[in-house]
């Protein structure tokens, strides 16, 4: 079975057939076949751990330099083989352009940063990066070095806390009724 996706609007349907008009409500686009992950990653030559692999029980095999890291085509993120996570350093680096981005830059139009309910888990956002088949979308702790750049705690709060700002700008603009902005 192929797998089929409008890559304007990123809609799934199971019943979607190949050059059909997408169905999405405001959506112009076409149902296309998805490319295959292999096909838009670049495999890195040095094999590494991933310490999720290690640090966790699973049904996968815990022996060592099993994993690499991939670097997409379209941007240059680097993710995990084994667990799908950003490179600490490209993470670092949305983390500081979240932290430099303009005050009135629009949410998800600028790097954002969010914490996730899970303590292990953060979610970046990345200007052009809309699923994870066009670049990376999650950081996984286990990934931390032991030591962290200087000034990065600082700049992770200042991009947390603009995130968060945007996304408040962004819900009073767009859903103005349940903001309490009627």
């Amino acid at each position: 079975m192929n797998d089929l996706i409008c890559q304007k609007c990123l809609t799934r349907r199971s019943d979607d057939v190949l050059g059909m008009a997408c169905r999405t409500p405001g959506c112009d686009g076409t149902i296309e076949e998805a490319p295959a992950y292999s096909t838009l990653v670049d495999v890195l030559p040095e094999p590494m751990t991933c310490p999720r692999r290690t640090q966790q029980f699973g049904p996968w095999d815990h022996r060592p330099e099993l994993d690499h890291w991939e670097k997409f085509k379209s941007n240059g993120n680097r993710v995990c083989s084994f667990c799908g996570s950003m490179h600490p350093d490209d993470f670092f680096a949305v983390v500081k352009a979240a932290a430099e981005a303009p005050e009135d830059g629009q949410y998800h139009q600028v790097a954002d940063i969010e914490p996730s309910d899970k303590g292990y888990k953060i979610y970046v956002h990345q200007p052009g990066v809309r699923n994870a088949h066009e670049g990376a979308i999650k950081f996984y702790k286990y990934h931390l070095p032991d030591t962290l750049p200087e000034g990065t705690a600082e700049q992770f709060l200042r991009a947390v806390e603009a995130t968060k700002r945007r996304f408040l700008v962004y819900m009073a603009d767009n859903y103005p009724q349940q903001m309490g902005h009627a």
